[in-house]
This record gives structure tokens, C-alpha cells and sequence, in this order.
């Protein structure tokens, strides 16, 4: 049997690369999309083996083009991507950021899993398919509006799939990696309090080097995808911070 298959989108840098990283070393076959072609020509020098897909996820254009791709079976797949703004008021907040958090965060989760359908119910066995979660899911924080709102749709659309898919062969479940060492982790740390109220919360996990690593959550992840049995898989949310010795 050939060498099983995962996508990972956002699959430049972060947690996305480092999952490329650890699939690697784990015997997976890899195909990485993004929308940088730069970063993802570094990335495959870094892992010469893996098949880049340079497509924006946030157009139907992008997704066709992955989907056009994909010609083989497809075992797991990572939906990974996503963006998060400057920390801004929400009644400051305009449509075009808005609708980038949507069409980047919450459509790519319904529309390019439907358009990789075909290869995700030709998987070796049941396909497996996680979405990057947040608290923001849950909660509303003052600052990152926008974030919020995408990820709880996104948290609903995957809840949904998750009966949908079921028939099909095919699980689905959140995945909530806690607090990591990203470009986005950046992002909030140079916001202040005033307009993000949890600024200096995060400065302090920084400095107090609380923040987990990126390939700390990538193994996390590959070994959910590898290892789990299929209701452990597809229960509740799966949680790095849960499993933590």
C-alpha cells in the first residue's frame, strides 16, 4: 500500500510548515498549499519530496485549483490557514477585513472540503479531516471581532460536517492547539490593552516562555491524525492542553 496522504493548507510557515515537518517524518506523503509561491519554493527545499499547490484558499478559484491537483486518494487533511487582523475595535472594523476573516477562515472549511471529496472518500481507510479552533470560538474578545466571528462559524460548519461526512466514511473534528509561538501570537502582543485586553497576558506567556512551539503542536496533531482510534478521533473537540503530561 502507498505511503498515506495529508493536505495541510497554511502550509508555509507555523504550525502549518511544522506539520509539514512531522507528516514527513511520520512516512506521510504531503501536498502543502498556500499563497506565497516564494515561501512554498523554500519549503520544498527544506523537503524536497512534498508536491506544493501555490492557490489562495479564500477564492473559489484557489480551492478549484487544489482541488485540480489532488490525483490521488487523500487521507487527512489540515485545514490550517487562516488570518487574523491588527487588534481593532469591531465599530471600527471594515468590510474588507471582515469578509478576508470569512472568505480565508470559515469558507475554505465547507468549499474545499466538498471540492476534494472524490479523493477524501477514495482514503486507504476513513479520511480524516481537522479545523484549527480557538477559544474566540467561544468567547468574545474586545479587539479581535472579526477573528471571533469567523471561528465560531467555523467551529458550527465543522460540528455540522461532522454528522454529514459520517455516512460518507470520512471524520471530522476541531482541534484546539492553546496558546503557540506564531506570527499571530505577534500580532496580539503588539496590540495594547486598551484595544486588546489580554496584550499583556500574552507579552507575559512570552516572556515567561509559556507559549508552546510550533512543532510541539504539529506532533500533537500528526499523532491525532496516525494514532487515534476512530471515536477517540471524532469526539469532543481534541485539545493539546488536555493531553499535556
Amino acid at each position: 500500500m502507498k505511503n498515506k496522504t495529508i493536505l495541510i493548507t497554511g502550509g508555509s510557515r507555523g504550525i502549518g510548515a511544522a506539520c509539514v515537518a512531522i507528516a514527513q517524518q511520520c512516512g506521510l506523503s504531503v501536498i502543502a498549499t498556500a499563497r506565497s509561491g516564494e515561501k512554498l519554493d523554500a519549503l520544498q527545499k527544506l523537503h524536497p519530496t512534498i508536491q506544493i499547490i501555490g492557490a489562495d484558499i479564500s477564492t473559489h478559484k484557489g480551492r478549484k485549483t487544489i482541488a485540480d491537483k489532488v490525483n490521488q486518494p487523500l487521507d487527512f487533511l489540515l485545514h490550517n490557514a487562516a488570518v487574523l487582523y491588527p487588534p481593532k475595535k469591531l465599530i471600527e472594523v471594515d468590510s474588507f477585513e471582515f469578509n478576508q476573516s470569512i472568505s480565508t477562515n470559515v469558507e475554505p472549511l465547507l468549499f474545499l472540503t466538498q471540492a476534494l471529496l472524490p479523493q477524501l472518500t477514495q482514503a486507504h481507510n476513513k479520511a480524516r479531516i481537522l479545523t484549527m479552533t480557538s477559544r474566540a470560538a467561544n468567547n468574545a474578545y474586545a479587539g479581535i471581532g472579526s477573528y471571533c466571528v469567523s471561528k465560531a462559524a467555523a467551529l458550527m460548519i465543522t460540528n455540522i460536517l461532522k454528522a454529514e461526512l459520517k455516512p460518507l466514511g470520512i471524520l471530522i473534528n476541531n482541534y484546539s492547539p492553546g496558546v503557540v509561538d506564531t506570527a499571530m501570537q505577534k500580532t496580539l502582543r503588539s496590540s495594547t490593552d486598551e484595544i486588546f485586553p489580554y496584550s499583556s497576558d500574552f507579552k507575559r506567556l512570552k516572556t515567561d516562555n509559556q507559549l508552546a512551539t510550533a512543532t510541539q503542536v504539529a506532533q500533537h496533531i500528526i499523532n491525532n491524525f496516525m494514532t487515534l482510534s476512530e471515536t477517540g478521533f471524532s469526539g469532543n473537540t481534541l485539545d493539546r492542553t488536555l493531553d499535556r503530561p
